[in-house]
């Protein structure tokens, strides 16, 4: 049997090097130059490690790269990593790669330069190991999923939909879990309007905008946990423009997460209702808005997936559970297209969006991409 972890370990200082060349890149989203650079070192490892690549240009964000790996057998896996971050320009002059004990440590360390290079990895490793008992492996280097891959997931759809497995390599949870569930994330706008008049003068002739504004959220509020899973956040509020003036206008921005796709309609009309009476005589409200990021749910394939992972992992000595979680990904639109989905299947981290305290486990490195390796394998041999 092909021994996995040692073939990685021996390509780990080169995985390293990547690493820091990687997160020493300024490449928020919308600083395309940086992105491309990313794409560019992606573009060449590919065609290094014996990947056909396929570019995908892009104008407003960063360029796109697939690359594709063609073997002999029936099976197609797609795995889908992100090469942006959060952060703005200059970020990098104030926190650079840098190891601190076992941690390696800097932006995008995590979420997710160390996830994106395990895919790159996992699969020179099957090369070497001379595996090619599969239809066709590829990685899509996605460019702005930090602003919910709003170009790339019509992109990536074209590879993932006739796919088996889509594996998302966001970095495993601190605990070393990986992800098999995400919440859906909706994004909702509040606008509620009145009418002006002098605060000291008059003020029984305005309808205030912002007192009802206040009303609708306390009762949106309460929406919390109405399903299993719902969260309702009103996170953004804005209203008025003098203190001696009753303000005329008023809006709130609405975060919601829900687990199930179903839940999106009742919650939504529990939406309505609330935002349909008047709290306040003489003002009126509207909501807008949807769910933007289906919710990736844990079904009969996504459960295989895990077991699969699982097996994989107890084979290189480890023992890995499966948790949900609230935080979106492009797993949330693989799923949604059907695609057994499992994420978090990178090296374990911590601290995302957090230029100073974001890490990885580097002693997490091996296994974790020898596990990914071998969970290839599983998959691409369950399908003859």
């Amino acid at each position: 049997m092909t021994d996995y972890s040692k073939i990685v370990a021996g390509n780990l200082a080169d995985y390293l090097r990547d690493l820091e060349m990687l997160v020493n890149l300024d490449c928020g989203t919308h600083l395309k130059p940086g992105v491309d650079a990313v794409a560019q070192l992606m573009r060449e490892r590919f065609r290094e490690f014996g990947a056909e690549v396929v570019d995908y240009p892009q104008e407003q964000h960063g360029n796109m790269v697939y690359g594709r790996w063609r073997g002999t057998g029936a099976a197609r896996i797609i795995m889908i990593g992100h090469m942006d971050t959060v952060f703005p320009a200059g970020t990098i002059k104030q926190s650079m790669f840098r190891r601190v004990g076992s941690r390696l440590m800097g932006p995008g360390v995590a979420d997710m330069k160390s996830g994106l290079l395990a895919g790159l990895y996992a699969m020179r490793a099957l090369a070497q190991g001379g595996f090619d008992q599969f239809a066709e492996i590829g990685l899509f280097c996605n460019s702005e999923e930090e602003i919910g891959s709003p170009a790339s997931r019509d992109l990536y759809a074209a590879h993932a939909r006739h796919a088996d497995a889509a594996l998302i390599l966001e970095s495993a949870r601190a605990s070393g879990a990986m992800v098999s569930a995400r919440k859906g994330v909706g994004e909702y706008k509040l606008v509620v309007r009145g009418k002006s008049a002098h605060a000291g003068v008059e003020p029984e002739k305005g309808a205030h905008a912002i007192l009802a504004l206040a009303n609708y959220i306390i009762e949106l509020q309460k929406l919390n946990g109405s399903m299993p899973g719902l969260t309702v956040n009103a996170g953004v509020i804005d209203g008025g423009t003098k203190s001696n003036v009753v303000p005329d206008a008023a809006h709130a921005e609405i975060d919601v997460r829900i687990l199930r796709a179903s839940d999106a309609a009742p919650l939504e009309q529990a939406m309505r209702e609330i935002v349909q009476r008047e709290f306040v005589a003489g003002t009126r409200a509207e909501i807008s808005g949807s769910i933007k990021n289906p919710p990736m749910e844990k079904g009969a394939a996504t459960t295989r997936l895990v077991a699969l992972a699982q097996n994989a992992a107890r084979e290189l000595g480890l023992e890995v559970q499966d948790v949900a979680t609230g935080g979106g990904s492009d797993g949330n639109y693989t799923a949604s297209m059907g695609v057994p989905t499992l994420d978090g299947l990178g090296p374990v981290g911590g601290s995302g969006h957090n230029a100073q305290e974001e890490w990885t486990d580097a002693e997490s490195i091996v296994p974790r991409t020898a596990m990914l390796a071998k969970l290839l394998i599983a998959i691409a041999s369950e399908k003859k």
